[in-house]
């Protein structure tokens, strides 16, 4: 049972939060099941998005711009926005699905200042020419793109998947992948399935008038399976791989007990892992960064760390571990001295959880929230916000029904 008192707490805030969500259009070329973003309006003008480049820099203080969609990639004018963002100082990320990358593009957007990317990979995305594959036969679609930005070079390049009950299984096939490929992926995200079903709820709006919960993209009639836990997708990690362990932590917004961010780094070489980063290193990763950047740290450059993060052994424990088993490997396999170090992050990101009285337990200090009519609201809720003017509450069919009738 994972501990809270075990991991360090990112001290991350509203406004001084590493991340800033901003989202360029809400057009994409493929629908993932899950996805929370419906075609509404369409591409953002440039000018708007430099407005919101402004206000995240004002107020939020991020590291870097997670900039997202529907598929950022599609915009028209997505290349003078990666300019503009890195004239500022902060480092640009495109959160993409990789249909549309190709090499000339990919050069463009390097050229502007990309600093990485987060690629989007799962069995669930309707993607052409992908179906009924499993999560092991998308490894291929993930070594093309993985290859492809390498072969550009200069940039970090992260994977999320999405994890449902069916795939749960599969994350170890992932993970052994990312670990073979440990120069050119710097980091694998796995994001829990949530949905809201219509069968049996009803949603009511800020004035407690009902609400048509089929309006919004990530609702479906009945889901009956069990909904899988960020501690779940960490069990499943461990058994698997034991030297894995999580480092870091955000929890939820209502509950004490919820993990909504679940943040680690291995430690390893092409041939194998030695260890995970543990707490202490990622509170030094995270004030360090902060004292000397004055932000806080989301994203690694560079997966070759090399040997100077054995430095931190001797106030790190997990650190410690590793480097014994790097030693003892270079001791038995001589020629592995020449492989280099390497650090790749998992991470666990757990949905929002609708609870009893219809609130949902979202992520305390959300590193994903974005900019809708002057103000933040979490990105994973905004359509709420679109069509209902704010969040819904979803409650049971037939719990407090006289308050919540039209």
């Amino acid at each position: 049972m994972l501990e809270k008192r075990e991991y360090y707490r990112l001290p991350w805030s509203m406004n001084d939060n590493p991340i800033a969500w901003i989202e360029v259009t809400d057009i994409c070329n493929i629908h993932c099941e899950g996805c929370y973003r419906q075609y509404m309006t369409g591409h953002k003008p440039l000018e708007q998005l430099k407005d919101e480049v402004e206000f995240f820099i004002k107020w939020r203080n991020p590291d870097n711009f997670s900039i997202a969609g529907g598929e950022p990639l599609l915009h028209p004018q997505i290349t003078d926005l990666v300019a503009y963002i890195a004239h500022k100082g902060v480092k640009p990320i495109i959160l993409s699905n990789g249909l549309a990358l190709e090499p000339k593009l990919l050069h463009d957007l390097k050229k502007a200042g990309l600093a990485g990317f987060t690629m989007h990979v799962d069995s669930h995305q309707n993607r052409p020419g992908w179906k009924n594959k499993t999560e092991k036969d998308h490894n291929a679609l993930r070594q093309h793109i993985a290859d492809m930005v390498a072969a550009e070079g200069g940039l970090f390049l992260i994977f999320n998947s999405t994890v449902y009950p069916e795939t749960y299984s599969e994350i170890p096939d992932i993970i052994r992948w990312g670990q073979a490929n440990i120069r050119i992926v710097q980091g694998l995200v796995f994001i829990t399935y949530r949905t809201a079903t219509t069968e049996d709820n009803i949603a009511t709006d800020l004035k407690d008038q009902q609400v048509d919960l089929k309006k919004l993209s990530y609702t479906r009639a009945s889901f009956h399976e069990h909904f899988i836990t960020a501690p779940e997708v960490h069990q499943i990690i461990q058994d698997n791989f034991p030297e894995y362990e999580a480092s870091g932590y955000l929890g939820g917004s209502i509950r004490h007990d919820s993990y909504k961010w679940l943040m680690g780094a291995m430690i390893g070489s092409p041939h194998r892992m030695y260890g995970s980063v543990g707490k202490r290193t990622m509170e030094f990763a995270q004030v360090g960064h902060h004292l000397q950047k004055g932000r806080y740290l989301a994203y690694l450059t560079s997966s070759r760390i090399g040997s100077k993060i054995f430095w931190l052994s001797g106030w790190d424990r997990m650190v410690r571990r590793a480097r014994y088993q790097r030693w003892m490997d270079v001791l038995h396999n001589p020629s592995h001295l020449f492989d280099g170090v390497f650090v790749q992050s998992i991470g666990i990101i757990q949905a929002p959880d609708i609870q009893p009285d219809g609130r949902a337990d979202m992520c305390d200090s959300c590193p994903d929230i974005t900019i809708y009519d002057g103000k933040f609201v979490n990105s994973c809720r905004m359509d709420e916000y679109r069509l209902f003017g704010g969040f819904v509450s979803v409650l049971g069919k037939g719990k407090n029904k006289a308050e919540i009738e039209p």
